[in-house]
């Protein structure tokens, strides 16, 4: 498929490809804009491939950037095209024997709830199972452990993450990144070597003398910042749990 399409209008066969492309987008249950961002491009370039009207369509390292970033493989890309084309005159005996029922929707488990105010208690006292929630694992980090945790109450509302939503969190250790200025995390207050848990969302400022990890709350209550080593004594220990990479509105 190493061609390249020269004109703004579509051929048949671009057309056909960039549906392909929607289909999956829509499986892994991302906007053109957030498809766009994993690609390294924007919503509108993004709708260009999906309408068949761009001109690299046809490029394969292309177009595994645009599946990559969707969580699934040019095989997948592939066939989709053959489906929509109804086993049509490119569609071998081989490939429809092959063919697979779609893959169930990716979910995440719920694991905790969080606020950036005071701590709240982690409960691993539960017997029942975490809830799950039908949301794609972010492709940037195949092999870190992914979850999701509610936010509670108004105490992170200035960075737009209201009650009642959805943080995606990836372990910060297995996400392979520094600590930076700006990323939101996951914080977590170990007591008694891990027997007790409490967590809190923060946004972490970098300053010469450590760490500081701010509420960004409107509420005067949740105002102050918190220091790495707040509270930190032989029994306790504070640390960055999850790197917050996108909230979930859900109502």
């Amino acid at each position: 498929m190493a061609r390249t399409v020269e004109t703004s209008v579509p051929n048949e066969d671009a057309v056909l490809l960039g549906r392909a492309l929607g289909v999956l987008r829509k499986r892994a249950g991302v906007s053109q804009e957030t498809a766009g961002g994993h690609a390294g491009m924007t919503g509108q370039g993004w709708a260009k491939y999906e309408r068949g009207q761009a001109p690299t369509i046809f490029n394969p390292t292309v177009q595994l950037r645009l599946v990559t970033g969707l969580g699934f493989s040019l095989s997948d890309l592939e066939r989709e095209r053959l489906t929509l084309m109804g086993g049509g005159r490119e569609a071998s005996v081989t490939e429809l024997r092959t063919w697979q029922e779609p893959a169930k929707p990716q979910t995440l488990p719920i694991r905790d709830r969080v606020q950036a105010g005071n701590w709240l208690e982690a409960d691993d006292t539960s017997q029942v199972s975490p809830r799950r929630h039908a949301f794609a694992r972010d492709p940037r980090f195949p092999h870190a452990d992914q979850w999701l945790s509610e936010v509670f109450g108004d105490s992170v509302d200035r960075l737009g993450i209201f009650d009642g939503d959805l943080v995606h969190c990836v372990d910060f250790e297995g996400s392979g990144l520094g600590l930076q200025t700006g990323q939101i995390v996951e914080v977590e207050r170990l007591r008694f070597s891990g027997a007790e848990r409490e967590l809190s969302i923060k946004q972490v400022e970098l300053t010469a003398t450590g760490p500081l990890l701010w509420p960004r709350s409107g509420n005067p209550r949740w105002s102050a910042p918190l220091s790495m080593t707040d509270g930190a004594s032989e029994d306790v220990e504070v640390r960055i749990r999850g790197l917050v990479v996108q909230s979930i509105r859900r109502f």
